[in-house]
């Protein structure tokens, strides 16, 4: 049965062979709705539900892990939560894993538990504690008591991050919970949280205040009525990060967490604390270590003999000298009544601090942050593992049964070691990636291009000739963290991609060759610059993290990117001209978060004895610049840009002069983040925009339109769940009323130009939706969902022609667009063997044949006739249902008769398959209850094989 897939197993004793090979090549959405099998978040609605998202890659890139939880008696069952991309669970050591929590409130996993007593109770706490900039949230805990199948909601919901969930090793109804708390802004509902009567009702047994919330939590390997706490003062804006603060500390329990102490002193460090790292052993109870970030404001300043010795230790690239009052880890040998300083190890504490001990052996430690470190002596000293498949680790498991067996989860997915870490097998099978933006070119199939968090920038097929997608029809087009990507239409060999922070870079497939085109103003150390005519010296320019980058509609030479400042590129980036400041240009240093001025230092060993922030602005190197920009498809040189500080700028004479309207919607942009400006297609003085209040505290959608260059905005939110921002708005290029928008927490579209918003999420698990793309030629939709990879809904061109006429009808049958005899293509035939392989899912053969209906009919018919010949070509089985109805027709003609009797007869068609059609004309015809109607389809011969 090489070839058929799981869910086609069960059918082998009763369907003959022949029928099984068609089956096995069917995408999942079609054998979904052959079989009436739901699909998850599944629309009621008439209108949208025969459309089905398909996925389609990049597979083996992977994306953010928070954290494991595995079996207590099977080590071969084992849960992973990503950061976005929500909770899976394998039962075969990792051969399969499932999704499992694709319809809940929420795609992102903080912390996951299995009780001790009963291994089918598990917690599930919601929203990434890692604290970075593109972190996202969630929404309280969640308890499944049937091994995953099902979850409930158990409350906590403004905790929205929660660190660590540990259950009561006896009595799995006794949990505690390390809730951070919002990381955007203050709340109350932040510390360390139990229930005794399994999550019915919840007590804030520590609280410290609305800035700070818990961290991490151990409990006593021997005695539940010990437990050790870390809490952690922190807040992030869209600016600026403050990453401690005097709420930050250890805390210590000996009644099972109802009251709570805090530990100074006895060798801890007597600095400003950030984050901290908790980690215990059943091989030596009365063993603590603690990791923790901690400022030197509280040491006698160096001297300048001191200062110099260290700064020339560092340029000699040596080890620096051991500080016990910096960054480290702290080890207790006694319950934590007394700390000894061991090392310095703590890489970029806000985003890791991860530590864990050997289960069997109280010196050999593990950290993670960037890499793996591997301490053999109680973390005196590390060495630095390597072999995994990723940088960037979040969580580590080791097996209490076996300490050669590690897990480790970080921004790839998971690698699995079973000798200590000296050699790794890298776990790659899930379409989690955590693409930003998406980009589609024109051949056919056409190719789709995303940039990934972590994970560079690819290109891959929308789909196949024959078979399924592969992570092997992937291939890489841009380096470090992936954002914009764009492709000339009239040229695939000639790729753009972006890079964290401007790092814009044009890339020839034909040649190979890659170049940096990013804008360089000219600076003391360096006279060149690539801008025209020349700016002053040293002149500034800022550019996001995630740098918009956009072709023209017009000229595809044409090449725009936004730093503080817009550029213009009518070579293909090799040269640029330069807008003024479009921003509003806040000067970071004179905003104040949590009582700390951001004028202040960052903490570092050398500056000591003085106020400063711990991990200052962390992950926002530059602030007040263009996050988002459009010129408008109808007008050249009719342009708009979207600042992160609340600008929206137009300008109608090709950037000579520019207007800021964002003052102009009720209440202004608040300064928050514009995450989408989008001309419109059909009336240039009209562009639709999202606001994204996230990084100000505020969760709610803010979508507006002008039909005036920006003179006078509407609201057109409408009825979008008042929980979620919206990344991105998009009109459909054909249909002027239909608006597409992507929130934190699925895809909604508007077929009244936002009037009303409906969820379009059948097939789509709960994900975060940051772009949308119309394919210009094939009328698909495709989603950069963030979380999920990249999302395909095959042909919404039924969408684009419906209207309230057509509506009114009682049956239309919508013109169907151009369907390809694609051929085989042997250079991509591969052997793809056992079940440890992703696969996507392949577009459906043929073309869907869609049609409306105002009442479900039982008296429906569907016909195809060759219009050259006037035969009938095709009976295709009709749907009946009111709304828009889907019948693909995979371009087979009728059955031949049987011959003989029973069973199907192979012979020249293939088992009882009919005919394929030849490159032609095609009349597709649609009668209900008596009328009839009728459209023409064209089939094209694939003559694109040689298109690479």
């Amino acid at each position: 049965m090489f070839g058929i897939r799981a869910p086609l197993a069960r059918l082998c004793a009763s369907v003959p062979f022949a029928v099984l090979m068609i089956l096995a090549v069917m995408p999942r959405a079609v054998l979904a709705q052959a079989d009436d099998e739901r699909l998850v978040n599944q629309s009621d609605d008439p209108i949208l539900r025969a459309f089905s998202w398909r996925s389609v890659g990049p597979f083996g890139q992977g994306g953010r892990v928070d954290d494991l939880a595995v079996h207590p008696e099977d080590p071969h069952t084992y849960y992973v939560g990503f950061a976005t991309g929500g909770l899976w669970k394998t039962t075969n050591n990792g051969t399969t894993f499932e999704s499992i929590f694709d319809s809940y409130g929420t795609h992102s996993i903080g912390d996951l538990a299995i009780a001790p007593s009963d291994p089918d109770v598990i917690w599930v706490g919601t929203g990434e504690p890692n604290n970075r900039q593109s972190s996202s949230f969630g929404d309280g805990i969640y308890k499944s008591t049937d091994g995953g199948k099902t979850f409930t909601h158990m409350g906590l919901r403004e905790t929205q991050t929660i660190s660590r969930v540990i259950v009561h090793p006896e009595n799995a109804d006794v949990v505690w919970v390390a809730a951070n708390g919002h990381l955007f802004g203050a709340n109350p509902e932040r510390g360390v949280y139990k229930t005794i009567d399994g999550g019915r009702t919840w007590t804030l047994t520590l609280g410290v205040d609305d800035d700070t919330g818990a961290t991490d939590l151990v409990l006593h390997p021997s005695n539940p009525n010990t437990l050790f706490a870390a809490t952690y003062q922190r807040r992030r804006t869209a600016c600026c990060f403050v990453g401690g603060g005097p709420g930050s500390g250890i805390w210590h329990s000996d009644d099972g967490g109802d009251t709570w102490t805090r530990l100074r002193g006895n060798g801890l460090p007597r600095g400003t604390m950030g984050r901290v790292a908790l980690a215990m052993t059943p091989a030596d109870p009365d063993v603590v270590y603690a990791q923790i970030e901690v400022a030197a404001d509280r040491e006698e300043p160096l001297t300048a003999d001191e200062r110099r010795e260290i700064e020339g230790i560092a340029e000699r690239d040596e080890p620096l000298p051991l500080d016990p009052e910096y960054n480290g880890i702290w080890r207790s040998t006694d319950g934590g009544a007394n700390w000894e300083f061991r090392s310095n190890e703590n890489g970029r504490p806000m985003y890791f601090s991860q530590i864990r001990v050997d289960p069997n052996d109280p010196d050999l430690v593990y950290v993670v942050d960037q890499r793996v470190h591997k301490s053999r002596d109680g973390a005196r000293t590390f060495e630095v593992l390597s072999g995994y498949g990723h940088v960037d680790q979040h969580a580590l498991w080791i097996n209490p049964a076996n300490s050669d067996h590690i897990i480790l989860g970080n921004d790839g997915a998971i690698d699995v070691s079973y000798d200590q870490g000296e050699t790794w097998e890298a776990f790659r099978r899930w379409a989690v990636g955590q693409p930003y933006h998406a980009s589609v070119d024109m051949r056919r199939p056409y190719y789709v291009c995303t940039g990934l968090q972590d994970n560079g920038s690819w290109c891959g097929p929308s789909a196949v000739r024959t078979g399924d997608i592969l992570s092997e029809d992937w291939y890489r087009v841009g380096g470090g963290d992936g954002f914009y990507t764009a492709v000339d239409p009239t040229d695939h060999t000639v790729v753009y991609s972006e890079s964290q922070n401007g790092n814009l870079r044009r890339l020839s497939l034909a040649t190979g060759e890659q170049v940096s085109i990013r804008p360089r103003a000219p600076t003391d150390n360096n006279s060149r610059t690539n801008i025209v005519p020349a700016p002053e010296m040293n002149t500034e320019i800022r550019w996001n993290w995630n740098t918009p980058l956009v072709l023209s509609p017009h000229n595809p030479d044409v090449v725009y990117a936004g730093g503080n400042r817009l550029f213009r590129s009518l070579d293909r980036g090799e040269t640029w001209t330069m807008s003024p400041d479009l921003t509003r240009n806040v000067d970071r240093d004179r905003v104040e978060i949590m009582g700390y001025a951001n004028a202040l230092g960052r903490c570092n060993r050398l500056d000591r004895g003085r106020e400063c922030i711990l991990s200052r602005n962390d992950g926002v190197s530059r602030f007040s610049t263009i996050v988002s920009l459009a010129e408008s498809p109808l007008v050249p040189g009719l342009l708009w840009v979207g600042t992160d500080d609340g600008n929206i700028q137009v300008s109608q004479d090709g950037g000579a002069t520019w207007s800021e309207v964002g003052r102009n919607i009720q209440g202004g942009t608040m300064g928050y983040y514009v995450s989408r400006v989008e001309a419109s297609h059909v009336d240039a003085a009209t562009a639709y925009v999202s606001v994204d209040g996230h990084k100000s505290g505020d969760l709610r959608p803010f979508v507006y339109v002008t039909r005036d260059y920006g003179q006078n905005w509407t609201d057109i939110t409408s009825n979008l769940p008042e929980y979620g921002n919206v990344n991105t708005v998009r009109q459909d290029p054909v249909n002027a009323s239909l608006l597409y928008a992507g929130t934190e927490f699925g895809f909604f579209v508007s077929l009244d130009e936002g009037g009303t918003w409906k969820p379009f999420m059948s097939g789509l698990p709960v994900v975060r939706v940051d772009d949308v793309v119309v394919h210009p030629r094939d009328g698909d939709l495709v989603l950069a969902t963030h979380g999920r990879s990249v999302m395909v809904m095959d042909d919404v061109t039924s969408l684009q022609q419906l209207t309230d006429e057509v509506m009114a009808e009682d049956m239309h049958l919508f013109r169907p667009r151009e369907a390809v005899r694609w051929k085989q293509d042997r250079r991509l035939s591969r052997s793809v063997t056992g079940d440890k392989v992703l696969r996507g899912d392949n577009a459906a053969p043929g073309v869907a044949i869609q049609y409306w209906l105002r009442e479900a009919s039982g008296d429906v018919q569907l016909t195809v006739t060759d219009v050259a010949t006037g035969e009938l070509f095709r009976d295709l089985t009709p749907i009946g249902n009111s709304g828009i109805n889907r019948v693909q027709w995979n371009l087979r003609g009728n059955r031949p008769e049987r011959r003989g009797t029973g069973g199907f007869q192979f012979g020249q068609f293939g088992g009882g398959q009919g005919p394929m059609a030849q490159p032609g004309l095609y009349r597709v015809t649609l009668t209900v209850d008596g009328q009839e109607t009728s459209r023409t389809v064209t089939v094209l011969e694939d003559v694109w094989m040689g298109v690479r």
